[in-house]
């Protein structure tokens, strides 16, 4: 009796720790360009699937694109995920990062923050501003300009020794990024889950059980 009692016991602990196998019913995204899946994981799937880690869940628009949506900054289009570096690069829907820098980009409450930081200043110039013209001189933000008046966002440490006459210094904000001039695109990283390793040898990172968080 002792005996068949502990192989119920056993059989049970292996039924309740088996391997988990929710990712073959994941949903793997809209965009085939940029494949979903753990810790990343698509809004519509069901949550006993376990598909992915909190504050990883992705969104479908227009059936084409992938949404990552920050709970202070809005929703950003995934443009590239590295499962091994742990890396994301977003871009806005509009073509407009700039825009959304000057409004004020925060990744606070996500699991997600940039390699390096900047300080950049955000210039409104005449389009004829000597910041234009001068050797070296930067170009203006296309999706802020107008005929009359140019953006333009320098590494706070150049602005004193470029010539800004002609122009407004607007705002002095953090950039996530240590390049010079403001890209199309924002690169994060995320720290937990760590999955690089495991991504690394060629392995599928997910939950160990079905019914554990580890």
């Amino acid at each position: 009796m002792a005996a068949f009692r502990l192989f119920l016991f056993f059989f049970f602990l292996l039924f309740y720790l088996q391997p988990s196998r929710s990712h073959e019913s994941c949903h793997p995204g809209c965009d085939l360009l940029v494949p979903i899946h753990f810790p990343f994981q698509m809004m519509s799937n069901p949550p006993e699937n376990r598909c992915g880690y909190d504050g990883f869940t992705v969104t479908c628009k227009n059936e084409t694109r992938n949404i990552l949506t920050f709970p202070f900054s809005g929703d950003f289009v995934v443009d590239s995920i590295s499962y091994f570096s742990q890396r994301i690069s977003i871009t806005d829907p509009c073509n407009c990062i700039a825009r959304r820098l000057l409004q004020g980009f925060n990744y606070s409450d996500t699991p997600f923050q940039p390699l390096d930081t900047r300080n950049f200043t955000f210039l409104n110039c005449t389009s004829d501003a000597p910041v234009f013209q001068s050797p070296g001189g930067v170009s203006p933000i296309p999706c802020l300009s107008s005929e009359s008046h140019s953006f333009v966002a320098l590494p706070t440490e150049r602005v004193g020794a470029s010539n800004t006459s002609s122009c407004t210094e607007v705002v002095t904000f953090m950039h996530p990024s240590l390049d010079d001039s403001i890209k199309d695109s924002i690169l994060l990283t995320w720290k937990e889950p760590d999955c690089g390793r495991c991504e690394s040898d060629g392995g599928f990172c997910q939950y160990k059980y079905d019914t554990s968080s580890e």
